[in-house]
Parts: structure tokens; C-alpha cells; sequence
């Protein structure tokens, strides 16, 4: 009989359909197969054995439904439809019913997804610093401790944290950031002080020495003097000072504006206040 078969009888006889004996042959059968936690989730047995348990009144029946449901639970890492209520026996003793889960289903499930989701982190991580053998379980310390502290960092935001960690583990990666690795291995660089770092503080030493050149290079730029605007002309006298060493310029801002500025003084003024020599 297959497990679908065994099943649809278990059904039959929860409805009443059946016997108890029939169900405890079938439980002997099923104790002997290996049932994973989708298989259990996909036919839906648990919630079977559930109403066989509610049903039964045999002392002996009920403890090996509660011994096959506990064995599926402790085998059940993904947070599969575990929870199994407390169950009263028909004088209202609840002694011989399975304890409620306290977490629900959805809770467990997001766990667990957060927790294969850091698991892959931590293979990341330890892939990057690209251990050689005799380093296998340093370095696996080492990505467990780096996952450990960057989630402790963004442990209330998800994206910041992945964004982090795909941030260390690029770095680790880049050939130009050697000294990355080998501080790790090396115990020069702690885990943590590895999880605070930012981009421009885990940068090598040619890029550093590059975006020093950058920054001195505009420093330079904008301490050099501006060189004076306009066409120099010597065809107009300034009204403060007399001197007739100008220059005129032209914005073009809608509508064209010419003015003239004294190299002398520094006075401005416009074409209508020339004074043309």
C-alpha cells in the first residue's frame, strides 16, 4: 500500500468508517517509513493523525500517535504545519494530549527563511577569503564571526544588511585588496572591526593613493584665482575712479545683458551709464 493509499484510509478511518485497529496496523507501517517534512506538509497526515487522536480513546492508540507526531516534529527544520494543539482526553484530562507549539507557523517559517539566508552569508563570506586547506577552520570561524556582527549591525533592515555583506564579500574578492584577507587570517583585522569598515576604509593602497590625487587636485582648482571676465577695452571711462582700464562682458539670460566692469576700482555698471570716450 502506498503512502497516498495508506492515507485515504487513515481519512477513513478518522471519519468513522473504520476501526482503530485497522489504524494502528497502518501507523506500525508508517513508523517504518522515512517521511520528510514536505511529503508531510503536501499529503496532509499530520492534521489526519490530529483528528485520529481527537477520535481514539485507546490509551496505547493515542501514545503512538503522539510518539509519530513528535518524531516528524524533531525532524522538521523548515517550519513545516508543526503545530500540534494540546489535545483532552474525553473525560476532559489533558495529560495525554500533544503540548501546542507557542511559535506560529508563519513565524516559524520566516525564521526560519532568515536563518538559510544568513546561512548562505556566511558560505559567501567564507568562499571570498578563499582559505587553503590548513585554513579551512579559521576561516570558517572567521565568515561565521563577520555574519554574526554585520547582522548585530543591521539586524532591523534586511537590505542594508545583504547590501553590507555583497559589499564585504566584493572586497574580499577584488585581487587589488589582498591585505583584506591576509589581515583576517593573520588576526590583524578583528571580525568586527571588519563589519564596521566602509567602502573608502577597505579600498587598497592604489586606490586610496588615487582618490588622495583627486581630492589635492581640487583643492588646488579652487584655490587658484579666477581669472577676470570680459573683452578688456580702454574705449570707457569709470564714473569712480576716472580710469579708463575696463572690460566689457555679455550674459545671455533671456534677454542679452552687456555691462562694464573697472579693472581699477572694480565698479560695475551697465550701457546705459557708459561713459564712452
Amino acid at each position: 500500500m502506498t503512502n497516498s493509499q495508506e492515507h485515504k484510509t487513515l481519512e477513513k478511518i478518522s471519519a468513522g468508517r473504520r476501526g482503530s485497529g485497522n489504524a494502528a496496523v497502518l501507523l506500525n507501517r508508517l513508523e517504518k517509513f522515512r517521511v520528510t517534512a514536505e511529503e508531510v506538509e503536501i499529503t496532509g497526515l499530520e492534521e489526519v493523525l490530529l483528528r485520529l487522536l481527537r477520535s481514539s480513546e485507546e490509551l496505547s492508540f493515542r501514545e503512538k500517535v503522539q510518539g509519530l507526531l513528535r518524531r516528524w516534529r524533531s525532524g522538521d527544520r523548515g517550519g513545516v504545519k508543526d503545530q500540534l494543539r494540546s489535545t483532552a482526553s474525553p473525560g476532559g484530562s489533558e495529560e495525554d494530549g500533544v503540548l501546542a507549539d507557542p511559535e506560529p507557523t508563519a513565524v516559524k517559517r520566516r525564521s526560519a527563511s532568515l536563518d538559510s539566508a544568513r546561512s548562505k552569508c556566511v558560505q559567501l563570506l567564507l568562499a571570498a577569503l578563499l582559505p587553503d586547506p590548513p585554513e579551512q577552520e579559521q576561516a570558517a570561524e572567521l565568515a561565521g564571526a563577520i555574519e554574526e556582527h554585520i547582522h548585530q549591525l543591521h539586524k532591523p533592515n534586511q537590505l542594508r544588511y545583504k547590501t553590507c555583506v555583497r559589499s564585504k564579500v566584493a572586497n574580499l574578492r577584488n585581487p587589488k585588496n589582498p591585505h583584506l584577507r591576509r589581515g583576517l587570517l593573520s588576526g590583524s583585522l578583528l571580525p568586527q572591526a571588519f563589519a564596521r569598515m566602509s567602502a573608502e576604509e577597505m579600498a587598497g593602497p592604489e586606490l586610496r593613493r588615487l582618490r588622495e590625487e583627486i581630492c589635492r587636485r581640487g583643492v588646488n582648482e579652487r584655490q587658484l584665482p579666477r581669472p577676470e571676465e570680459g573683452t578688456p577695452t580702454r574705449g570707457v571711462r569709470c564714473r569712480r575712479c576716472g580710469g579708463s582700464d575696463c572690460r566689457v562682458t555679455q550674459v545671455s539670460r533671456g534677454d542679452a545683458m552687456t555691462f562694464v566692469t573697472c579693472s581699477v576700482c572694480g565698479q560695475q555698471w551697465y550701457h546705459s551709464r557708459w561713459s564712452c570716450l
